[in-house]
């Protein structure tokens, strides 16, 4: 087969396995959340350098202008579970909320880890489902928190969070990096075509 040919089939593959996943009912959410009414605590005692965070209670989302298509809406507790959150490179956790249409759960790995001198800022991509209920297929989503500790170890930690299924600027999609998976493989072969 021809290179020509190859890359159209790869093209072709690519864009079937991406039309049966659009053809889904995608999960469309994102809400902001605070800690209401817990303490946050770290196995360290110092958010830079603490490997988990437990939050003490569970957190209270705000949905901005109702931006959602699974009955978030402002107030709805969202509980984190297991308790404590991994902060550390590849820790795995995951949280579930229910609406008026379901339980969804979010399964989360972290996959960037940004610490300041009194902060730890954290991204974590994984799938949001539905577990309770019908209507909607697995989705990409995204978790972003930051923690501060103003006055140094041992002190009161605050964190903020915002969950999504649109990615953190700077954070591509799951379906762009397999195009440009694709892409580098195409001009792999290019280039090991050039030689030969």
């Amino acid at each position: 087969m021809n290179f020509s040919r190859l890359c159209a089939v790869a093209v072709t593959s690519a864009a079937a396995a991406f039309s049966t996943q659009a053809s889904a009912v995608a999960i469309d959410v994102s809400f902001n959340i605070a800690a209401l009414g817990g303490v946050f605590t770290t196995d360290t005692g110092d958010i830079t350098t603490a490997t988990t965070v437990t939050t003490g209670s569970p957190l209270v989302a705000t949905a901005p202008g109702g931006a959602n298509n699974i009955g978030v809406v402002a107030g709805q507790s969202v509980t984190v579970n297991p308790d404590p959150v991994g902060l550390t490179l590849g820790s795995v956790f995951s949280k579930s909320f229910t609406t008026a249409l379901g339980t969804f759960v979010e399964t989360l790995t972290v996959t960037q880890r940004t610490p300041g001198p009194t902060s730890l800022g954290i991204i974590a991509v994984g799938t949001i489902a539905q577990t309770v209920g019908v209507g909607f297929d697995p989705t990409p989503v995204y978790w972003s928190a930051a923690y501060t500790q103003n006055a140094g170890p041992s002190s009161q930690i605050n964190g903020s969070f915002n969950n999504s299924t649109t990615p953190p600027p700077g954070l591509p999609e799951p379906s762009s990096l397999a195009l440009m998976g694709l892409a580098a493989a195409g001009l792999g072969a290019m280039a090991r075509r050039r030689r030969s």
